[in-house]
């Protein structure tokens, strides 16, 4: 049920495409972050990626506190680069 709660949460944020009035509770916003960390090809396995943006991060707990989000940002500062 929880899991459900969760997904439902995410398609509302999604399709609203604005934030919650009530805030999220801390499990729900790691498991989104969870989630979005899953679609970044650096958590791919089997995938070693050699670009200049690439993340690649050897330390558990680094990886944990980012969340799994380790691309790199373009040089100009924009994540759309």
């Amino acid at each position: 049920q929880s899991r459900n709660s969760r997904s439902a949460q995410i398609t509302t944020l999604l399709s609203q495409r604005r934030l919650p009035d009530k805030g999220w509770d801390d499990p729900a916003i790691r498991s989104f972050l969870d989630e979005l960390a899953s679609f970044d090809t650096n958590n791919f396995m089997g995938n070693v990626g050699v670009g200049e943006r690439e993340g690649r991060v050897i330390s558990a707990l680094v990886r944990e506190r980012h969340f799994g989000l380790a691309h790199g940002i373009g040089r100009s500062g924009d994540v759309m680069a």
